[in-house]
């Protein structure tokens, strides 16, 4: 079911302060980056014993990772496309995106529980391709049309929706790869309840992602 905003959002007005996606660009490298080290951890266990004894954690991970991405497609179009199109009209085009919302989707569903090398390369290749354009060309029409507010609605949205399964993996690992004084701007929408989940999950995010990679 689509979510839409209490308010028809007006395009920005050049006086206007931007959206600060910071939030946006945080999951898009926290996905680049997790589905190229899967990449690599698979393939370094199939050059090293063939089909390999995978990891004790990497499939839990796996299906934490893929169900997060999952849901960050389901807010782009449940929630964040509509209201941008609301705001840029005719400036957008969006339905390539969704398309390739489909097709990654399906992609990961091939793969869940049967996850190759191959696999997982040809998810880190759509994946990549798919935030590149992404990034490229909706994100300029987001700051030129987006009300901060507006922006700051989809987000709250995300945060308020997810159920708390997965925002227990969704809030340490938006940490793990948030830059310096970009933790902060992560967690407003979620409040005082994102920054008290991330004091209670990232101990054991971290366990899991040590038994998934080895590292922490």
């Amino acid at each position: 079911m689509t979510n839409r905003p209490p308010f028809a959002p007006p395009a920005r007005r050049p006086a206007d302060p931007e959206p600060d996606l910071t939030p946006l660009l945080v999951r898009h490298r926290a996905i680049r980056a997790d589905t190229e080290r899967l990449a690599a951890m698979l393939a370094q266990i199939a050059a090293e014993s063939g089909a390999g004894t995978r990891p004790g954690g990497l499939d839990r991970y796996c299906a934490a990772l893929f169900t997060e991405i999952i849901s960050h497609f389901d807010d782009e179009d449940g929630i964040l496309w509509p209201v941008i199109a609301a705001a840029a009209g005719p400036c957008v085009d969006l339905a390539p995106l969704t398309d390739d919302h489909q097709a990654i989707g399906a992609a990961l569903g091939r793969s869940c529980g049967a996850l190759t090398w191959a696999r997982a390369r040809e998810l880190r290749d759509m994946l990549d391709e798919h935030i590149a354009d992404e990034e490229a060309h909706i994100l300029p029409a987001m700051r030129d049309y987006l009300p901060a507010l507006a922006y700051r609605w989809c987000e709250e949205q995300s945060w308020h929706r997810a159920p708390l399964a997965a925002l227990r993996f969704r809030t340490p690992w938006l940490a793990r790869f948030a830059g310096p004084g970009e933790l902060s701007t992560v967690l407003a929408a979620g409040g005082r309840e994102a920054r008290l989940l991330l004091a209670t999950t990232r101990y054991s995010y971290a366990r899991l992602e040590r038994r998934a990679f080895g590292t922490g």
